[in-house]
Order: C-alpha cells, then sequence, then structure tokens
C-alpha cells in the first residue's frame, strides 16, 4: 500500500513565497520524498509541543524548517507549514 500524502493550503502558499530561494525547495522536495518512504515517520524530524503538539518538525536550512504530521493508523503524511523557526515556532532557536 501506497503511503498518503497531503500538502496544506498553508504549506503551498509558503512554497510559493519560497520558490526563488532554491536550497529551501529542493531541500523541502528532497526531505519530503525522503519521508514519504521513511519506515516510521514518527522517528523522524523532532516532536514538537504547544501549538504544535503531536507535529514534528524537520530543518531544511539552519533557519527553515517544516512541520508535518503522521497519521499511523491509516499511513498519511499532512505537510501543514514551512518557515522560519520564529515564524513557526515564536522564538529562535539560534539565542
Amino acid at each position: 500500500m501506497t503511503r498518503q500524502v497531503e500538502y496544506t493550503d498553508t504549506l503551498k502558499k509558503k512554497l510559493k513565497r519560497f520558490r526563488s530561494d532554491i536550497p529551501v525547495i529542493e531541500g523541502f522536495q528532497r526531505k519530503a520524498k525522503e519521508l514519504e518512504t521513511f519506515p516510521d515517520p514518527n522517528q523522524y524530524g523532532e516532536l514538537k509541543r504547544g501549538k504544535w503538539k503531536e507535529c514534528r518538525a524537520e530543518h531544511i536550512t539552519s533557519s527553515v524548517s517544516f512541520v508535518f504530521r503522521y497519521f499511523k493508523d491509516i499511513d498519511f503524511i499532512q505537510f501543514i507549514d514551512l518557515d522560519d523557526h520564529k515564524t513557526l515556532f515564536g522564538r529562535d532557536n539560534r539565542s
């Protein structure tokens, strides 16, 4: 059975916003493809808390990450958002 994947409207808008940032776009495409075949996506990236409870995040570049959620019972990945760390999580992880 093939793993199902969804890209939220929010993520689609962010990909358009970052379209001229080649490292971000290529990095996201590479990591999304890797995640689609990763044995257990709940072990990929970092588990988040608060607003992003039950979601995981993975860095694309040193300052840009994407957020996703994996539903194991139906083998479904939802790519939720993509942005710089401060915008996503409300603080800069480098400080």
